[in-house]
């Protein structure tokens, strides 16, 4: 991949050779036995206990954790064993396999080598190493003897400062929570009471509203850190475990839990390949790494799962879930001050009002409503699509006023036939590396209309004519800062991705709201971050066909994880640039903004209105809250005709999300689509109907259709239809079904039909070409074969062998309790009802030892 990721490191967990099981020595270490509390105790040690038990909820699969939110300290002495140092020495032999596997033995104690290794490369002009610096901490007697034992649940080095801050490693001999040594760095400056852990927010992405109480930013700090355990005399006998970390006021220190590969019964035994026992002369000696960085986002290397409150805390944004197509639609219309101002000044007891007006007083006061992080319904769409309908609801809604035409003067209409570079309109990425040539090219034959706010749809997808299938395209496209269009500067102000395959409806917001070098804020669902530029646009622009690489996914984002999600799991598909003359307004807006809003209220603003589409529209309205008086008809992928023997197609009459044609009255070419199409010899005998008008739809992830619409905006008239599954249609349609003189190729099974339709059916006289090449000429009824029908082609005695589906297969499966025998097993497992007798299917039998032939 080109751009730059996450910074990895290549560290293993230790560096020592193999290590076979673990021979079991008499230790003398007798197994823990209960603890007796202390006079007094009872009522500390249950907080402690029932504080730890919270913190766990969050940290209980990692070996991992911070212990600052459960402030749990073990109380009173623990119960003290004798240990039998294990003082064995390796063999001659032993030494040899030492030096062979070995190879280089690092010691514990070689600060270049620790330095090189822990402090990996950053990767980003945006993060900037502050100081580095160690802690050296002997502990002379880790269990102590019968006459002065160690009774220490919690052990602590002395503090030392780095970046400005105090450290100091904080050791359970005896395990926090755990029956392994536990080991954690805290920071002691946050950890102080007098360190404030917020403070206010100066230039906040997101204006307050005036008269309301603002939220405090928090305060905190990142580090890389390392911190070793080994045996002073012998610093290459030594176990390590390396993070990094963002320090604040709920989580001031951070370590492992089970630091030790094992457990504290165990862990001073020497291993094989081991010089000595890590733990000799009751001895052990720490190291710990750190390096302060500074970090502008303030949320890198977070860990666990933060809530709403620390998000906003840390963002100053709300954060939003579910309905991801409609939040990344209208989140960054309302980033824009100059439509957040056109949104202040609608009025009138319009749905798309109370949407948006809704949508931004919760943005304005933080507020969370009462059905936050309920499950909720999502369904298919475009984001572009989204605000396409979102424009044409404003149409509707207010019809006759100027707000229509202040919309589009804002941010334009999102017609792909009236200027907007979206749907069918999109720019061809796919031939460009980069977004202005790509432009440039454009605008040589079609018009760009420049509103303040410019949105730019990237080519995403095509359909491949050889394998019949749609494919999301992934290829690097650069994302300029400035770009011109027309002789029209602008400068990048947010952009979407896409996220997973193409059936996906995940798409992604990065707004940039206060101009370049001043972070991006990505809303995820659920969840708000801050990005550096090299994180939010090298991540996201695309990858080179040739070097691609897995991009790191967002769930856990440490360094050192090994978690990562497909190559085509988020890309760029839109773009939103300011333009130049309006970049003050949009970029330079005031901390506090007034409004006098229509939700007076003051309980409206501590519970605001509900927003959400699955929370303010009634179940009947989705998804069409933002579509037109008009729909449209969605068909379903068509099955092929070899499942079945043409049985009846299930198609659904109405899709869930029914889509909005783009019309204007004039023809669309697709580009994505070849244009020697092999169904151009029949175009010439489609009737074109009159008093229809001619649209395009055209989202990423959705089926295509160019061609004729009734009034209702129904498919009727000529089309050509492509189908999600591939499947491809050129012919009449009558009220949004396939209707009249047609032709279908089947993606799935290879087979096409060219004949009369009904109802979405073949029916009438129709010619079907199987995959082998016979074809059958004959009459249909409803989908199925019925009367005279005429069958030419060949077949071969190696033909009659093989799966009368697929033609390539051997036939090797039988139907239960029909008993024929037609298909491979690959092909049957798909076929409910016999082609052959028209029964239901109730079991399959594979076949062994036999050759099977059809006559």
């Amino acid at each position: 991949m080109d751009a730059p990721g996450e910074p990895q490191a290549p560290l293993a967990r230790n560096p020592t050779p193999p290590i076979p099981p673990v021979l079991q020595i008499p230790t003398g270490l007798q197994p823990p036995q209960p603890q007796v509390q202390a006079p007094g105790s009872e009522n500390i040690s249950q907080d402690t206990q029932e504080r730890a038990e919270d913190s766990d909820r969050s940290e209980s699969d990692h070996d991992h954790d911070s212990e600052s939110e459960s402030g749990s300290e073990d109380a009173g002495a623990a119960p003290w064993s004798a240990i039998n140092e294990d003082t064995t020495e390796p063999g001659e032999d032993e030494i040899v396999y030492i030096k062979r596997n070995a190879g280089f033995e690092p010691s514990a104690t070689d600060d270049e080598y620790w330095q090189k290794m822990i402090f990996f490369e950053l990767n980003d002009p945006d993060l900037v190493p502050i100081e580095a610096g160690t802690i050296d901490w002997m502990l002379e007697h880790y269990n102590g003897t019968a006459e002065n034992p160690n009774h220490e649940t919690v052990m602590r080095s002395p503090i030392v400062k780095v970046g400005g801050y105090d450290w100091r490693i904080k050791f359970y001999p005896k395990g926090h929570r755990s029956e392994y040594l536990s080991v954690y760095l805290e920071n002691v400056t946050i950890q102080s009471p007098e360190w404030e852990g917020t403070e206010d927010f100066v230039n906040p992405p997101f204006p307050f509203l005036k008269g309301q109480e603002r939220i405090k930013k928090r305060r905190s700090v990142a580090a890389q850190l390392c911190i070793i355990m080994y045996n002073p005399a012998e610093p290459r006998v030594f176990e390590y475990q390396a993070e990094a970390h963002q320090f604040h006021k709920k989580s001031a220190d951070y370590g492992w839990r089970y630091f030790t590969k094992y457990s504290r019964y165990d862990f001073h035994i020497r291993q094989h390949g081991q010089r000595q026992a890590i733990l000799r002369n009751d001895r052990l000696a720490f190291r710990a790494y750190i390096r302060v960085v500074d970090d502008p986002t303030g949320c890198k290397w977070e860990h666990g799962d933060p809530s709403p409150d620390m998000i906003t805390s840390t963002t100053g944004l709300r954060p939003f879930t579910k309905s991801l197509t409609y939040i990344a639609a209208a989140v960054p219309l309302l980033h824009f001050q100059p439509f957040r101002e056109w949104v202040k000044t609608l009025r009138g007891d319009k749905e798309t009002r109370k949407y948006l007006q809704g949508l931004l007083l919760k943005m304005y006061t933080r507020k969370r409503s009462a059905n936050f992080g309920r499950p909720s319904t999502q369904f298919p769409g475009d984001v572009l699509e989204m605000l396409w309908r979102l424009s044409s609801r404003i149409s509707d809604d207010f019809e006759g006023t100027e707000e229509p035409s202040k919309f589009k003067e804002l941010v334009g209409g999102f017609h792909p036939e009236k200027g907007s570079a979206c749907g069918a309109n999109r720019l061809a990425t796919k031939d460009h590396s980069s977004l202005q040539a790509a432009v440039d090219e454009h605008t040589k034959v079609k018009v760009i209309t420049c509103p303040p706010l410019l949105t730019l749809e990237l080519q995403r997808q095509e359909h491949d004519k050889k394998t019949r299938l749609w494919k999301k395209l992934v290829n690097k496209v650069e994302i300029p800062d400035h770009l011109t269009v027309s002789g029209v500067t602008y400068t990048l102000f947010a952009f979407i991705t896409h996220c997973g395959p193409l059936s996906s409806s995940r798409y992604v917001p990065y707004v940039r709201p206060r101009g370049i070098g001043k972070g991006w804020y990505a809303y995820h669902d659920g969840r708000v971050t801050i990005l550096t530029e090299t994180e939010a646009r090298g991540k996201h622009s695309g990858f080179k066909e040739r070097f691609r690489q897995p991009s790191p996914g967002s769930g856990y984002d440490s360094p050192f994880s090994q978690y990562n999600e497909h190559i085509d799991a988020e890309v760029t598909c839109a773009v939103m640039y300011v333009r130049d003359d309006v970049t003050p307004q949009a970029f330079n807006f005031p901390d506090t903004e007034e409004w006098a809003t229509p939700h007076a209220n003051k309980d409206d603003y501590d519970n605001p209105v509900k927003t959400a589409m699955h929370e303010y529209f009634d179940q009947s309205q989705l998804p069409a809250a933002f579509q037109s008086n008009d729909t449209t008809i969605s068909l379903e992928p068509g099955r092929p005709f070899a499942q079945a023997n043409l049985p009846a197609l299930q198609a659904s009459n109405v899709a869930l999300a029914p889509p909005l044609p783009q019309m204007d009255g004039e023809d669309v070419v697709m580009t994505d689509a070849d244009d020697d199409s092999q169904f151009a010899a029949i175009e010439e005998g489609i009737t074109e109907p009159t008093d229809l008008s001619k649209g395009t739809h055209d989202w990423l992830g959705q089926h295509y259709y160019e061609g004729d619409y009734n009034e209702a905006r129904h498919q009727h008239g000529g089309g050509h239809l492509i189908d999600v599954n591939g499947d491809e249609y050129l012919g009449q349609f009558d009220d949004g079904k396939k209707a009249g003189h047609g032709k279908i190729f089947y993606a799935a099974s290879g087979q096409q039909y060219e004949g009369d339709w009904l109802d979405d059916l073949p029916h009438g006289h129709g010619k079907l070409t199987e995959a082998s090449g016979n074809v059958y000429e004959g009459e249909f009824r409803e989908g199925r074969k019925t009367g005279q029908f005429v069958l030419r082609g060949t077949v071969t005695e190696e033909d009659k062998g093989q799966c009368t589906i697929c033609f390539e297969n051997e036939i090797t499966t039988a139907f239960y309790d029909c008993g024929h025998v037609i298909a491979c097993r690959d092909c049957a497992v798909k076929i409910e009802i016999c082609p052959v007798c028209r029964k239901r299917v109730l079991h399959k039998l594979q076949l062994y030892g036999v050759k099977v032939q059809v006559d």
